[in-house]
């Protein structure tokens, strides 16, 4: 269904938007921009991943080496990239209510042209339109509030709310599977991704017909692949080295973070189950992880070979990025909404044509980039006016010569929705990367140096002499994000949006108690994961005892609790 509404969305972009504008003096753009893919895949002296057409628009263009998302997660990732703002710095109109930020998968831009706030009027497409570009997007969207299930939605809003759990008897207060599942092969040649090759396919037919006379032109895909579930085929499967994968090592969970540990615990990475904590397993999950990467980069070659048949290559610039990244199993996590390297550190590629002598630097740019500025690079290669309230910087300096001294640097990230029971902020300058919890009083941080420690297992912030370096790292983040005031502006909302959703769905008690017998859907639905609902029937009365106190409390920031059990067994 999302396909579906974001492949009508493109065409109505591509057909009913400004007449294009003709000639080349204005780049053609060709932005793919995938999912869950980690940044360090793509560096020059990563082997693991074999991406010969990557490869080829490395070579003819520049890497941004630590090029960050704002949100590792999709639609609030999607807002702040489409609007060139922090997820902070997004507030809009969702349900007749005044959110002030992009805080989860339910909150992104404001849908439509709703005001006030930010909208779908303030992105990248609309402004390339009214510059003169023939705009086309397609695939994946995902930026406008109200989209997901319901259990993205449920879990976003109590992240506060202390659940009872049990890791030696259930795995923990597990809502989103078994840990990315198992591993599926399809025989031979059969994509598990037929949706995708179908919009590829629609846009390269497209450059054949009409690329040539749409110029200058902005062709976007939103792509699924490189997301859990880990599915692939066996022709992707067998271009991966899988002797050549680097197992990570899983630690007690007694030594997990208490906020990294309730997110293993959520995402079903703590169940009882031998298989999960095996070399096998976690090989063949990052084998089928690489096998998508691998299946993209054949997407992008068909990209190449259509801008090259109609004679477009000179004129136009290739664009790949991500949504966010993926755990591959790192820190005893699949999937993405973390602060780690392998969930917020993403890949940038950008690749000119000839036409564009100008943007003439080749080769990588190590200095720290994020999403935040997308929109007023492809505004200034555009030649378009930016508007007001970016936090973002374009990146066309970079693109010129290789360096920009204007350019910020340091990147912070933050998320506060599912598979979370806190607010986190990532900030990074140089080598020095730090995350903060909460409103800073909740949890000490957690600071890594990855030059010397590329996997962040050695946190410097517990060090006793850690002061200095501490407050040096917050004042970089404070001066980006006043983080404490924002992990309580989410609190807040989350309350707020939870009660107006009780206003106006009969049947939330049954939804959240688990006992209605109706079908799971999509959008706002009737049903959460199975797993919700299971977990509750083993003592509906605590559990609700620890709903109604989130709920009917004044909002707050609650610790992570770090025990194998809190209050368990949880009466019936």
């Amino acid at each position: 269904l999302d396909m579906m509404i974001a492949l009508a969305l493109g065409v109505s972009c591509a057909w009913l938007g400004v007449s294009a504008a003709h000639g080349t003096a204005r780049p053609n753009i060709v932005f793919m921009h995938d999912e869950s893919t980690d940044g360090r895949l793509y560096l020059p002296e990563s082997t693991a991943v074999p991406i010969p057409n990557i490869r080829s628009l490395q070579h003819r263009g520049i890497t941004f080496d630590n090029h960050y998302v704002n949100v590792p997660i999709c639609c609030p990732s999607r807002a702040s990239m489409w609007s060139g703002r922090q997820p902070h710095n997004i507030p809009h109109k969702h349900n007749g209510l005044s959110i002030t930020g992009a805080w989860n998968n339910y909150e992104g831009v404001g849908i439509g042209s709703i005001r006030p706030g930010v909208n779908e009027d303030d992105l990248i497409g609309p402004f390339l339109q009214n510059a003169g570009y023939t705009t086309r997007i397609t695939g994946k969207t995902d930026w406008r509030s109200g989209g997901h299930d319901l259990t993205t939605m449920v879990d976003s809003w109590t992240i506060y709310a202390r659940f009872p759990y049990s890791v030696p008897e259930q795995g923990g207060f597990h809502i989103w599977g078994d840990c990315g599942g198992n591993l599926s092969v399809l025989p031979g040649n059969q994509s598990a991704h037929k949706a995708d090759w179908n919009v590829v396919r629609q846009n390269t037919e497209w450059v054949d017909s009409n690329g040539s006379i749409s110029q200058p032109f902005f062709l976007y895909q939103g792509l699924n692949i490189v997301h859990p579930l880990y599915d692939t085929s066996q022709e992707y499967i067998d271009r991966i080295d899988q002797a050549a994968i680097k197992i990570p090592y899983w630690r007690p969970l007694e030594e997990l973070h208490p906020c990294d540990f309730q997110t293993t615990l959520k995402k079903g990475c703590a169940l009882p189950y031998s298989y999960q904590n095996t070399s096998a397993h976690k090989r063949s999950i990052i084998a089928g992880y690489y096998a998508m990467i691998a299946e993209y980069d054949d997407m992008v070659g068909e990209y190449i070979s259509a801008i090259e048949q109609a004679d477009l290559t000179d004129s136009t610039i290739f664009v790949l990025s991500s949504d966010h990244g993926d755990m591959q199993m790192q820190h005893q996590q699949f999937y993405k909404m973390v602060a780690y390297e392998g969930s917020t550190h993403v890949p940038l590629v950008v690749a000119p044509g000839k036409n564009f002598p100008q943007l003439k630097f080749r080769g990588r740019v190590r200095h720290l980039t994020s999403h935040i500025d997308m929109l007023p690079t492809f505004l200034d290669l555009a030649g378009a006016a930016l508007p007001t309230g970016l936090d973002g910087q374009s990146l066309r300096k970079f693109l010129e010569t290789g360096k920009s001294e204007g350019h910020p640097t340091s990147v912070i990230s933050q998320f506060h929705g599912e598979n979370l029971v806190m607010s986190w902020y990532m900030v990074r300058e140089g080598e020095m990367k730090a995350t903060f919890w909460g409103t800073g009083k909740e949890h000490p941080p957690q600071i890594f140096n990855l030059t010397a420690d590329p996997d962040e297992n050695d946190n410097l912030a517990l060090d006793p002499n850690a002061g200095p370096l501490i407050a040096q790292m917050e004042k970089l983040l404070l001066a980006q994000v006043d983080y404490p005031a924002v992990s309580m502006r989410v609190a807040k909302e989350n309350i707020e949006m939870a009660k107006w959703w009780i206003q106006n769905q009969s049947k939330w008690k049954c939804i959240v108690g688990g006992t209605c017998e109706l079908p799971k859907n999509t959008g706002n639905g009737v049903a959460l994961n199975p797993e919700w609902g299971q977990l509750w029937q083993l003592g509906p009365e605590t559990y609700w005892k620890a709903w109604d106190a989130w709920i009917n409390g004044p909002p707050k920031v609650v610790p992570c609790n770090g025990a194998l059990e809190h209050n368990w067994p949880p009466t019936m």
